[in-house]
């Protein structure tokens, strides 16, 4: 069981969705939303879902924000929704991980600035969100396990070790990837610790043992390319 409550708010069908997983996976979680017709629709599918006034702090804060809170779903249809909730809660919460979606380009600044942790956007993957997502373990397993787990889709770090054949050799001189069921997103440099490569950018790049791949795809095909090519 996992006992760190996680909150979601917005009963959007993303919300349902992550609803139905977290369950599955045994995780503390609450729905949220501002809107009472959403606590009917949240029935009607077998879910509890609390009404909450999400613009007054005294409501967000007896939801057990600053208290024992793990994470909060920002999950509106409406990215005005997401980006007032996330401004909301971050001023109670310094600290707390924020996982928001986001439905226009435009959003996405105003989600960076108003705190959020993490941005979901369905529409473009980009090196900074990825790099966000590695670099927060805890954060990374709530989405792959919700977001992710159930299609088997699959986010994983692959380290280059001395005895790969992908050591010494540039990512435009290899396309080995191409024969697996996945995608290659980027790779963290052993000399850049701090950068992620995104994989449109280090074309030119020469893999070294120690650097870290990043692929997204079925588990099968990740273990597959991982005994392949002697990765850890």
């Amino acid at each position: 069981m996992n006992d760190a409550l996680i909150l979601l708010f917005g009963f959007s069908r993303t919300a349902l969705e992550i609803a139905t997983k977290l369950k599955k996976q045994g995780y503390a979680f609450r729905l949220v939303d501002y809107d009472p017709a959403s606590q009917v629709k949240a029935q009607k599918e077998g879910f509890d879902l609390i009404v909450c006034d999400y613009g007054d702090d005294d409501a967000l804060e007896s939801l057990g924000i600053a208290q024992n809170v793990g994470f909060v779903f920002c999950l509106f249809d409406d990215d005005v929704h997401n980006v007032f909730l996330t401004l909301s809660v971050r001023a109670i919460d310094p600290n707390v991980p924020i996982i928001a979606t986001t439905h226009t380009k435009d959003a996405v600044h105003k989600l960076e600035i108003a705190g959020a942790t993490t941005i979901l956007d369905p529409y473009q993957i980009t090196g900074k969100k990825i790099y966000k997502l590695i670099t927060q373990p805890e954060v990374m397993q709530i989405v792959e396990t919700t977001i992710f787990g159930e299609e088997d889709v699959n986010m994983a770090q692959l380290t280059v070790t001395e005895t790969s054949p992908l050591n010494g050799t540039l990512l435009s001189q290899y396309s080995a990837w191409k024969a697996y069921n996945m995608l290659l997103l980027g790779l963290h440099d052993k000399e850049l610790t701090k950068e992620f490569i995104f994989i449109t950018e280090g074309h030119m790049h020469k893999l070294d043992a120690g650097d870290v791949l990043v692929v997204m795809g079925s588990m099968s095909e990740i273990r597959r390319f991982k005994t392949d090519f002697c990765l850890e």
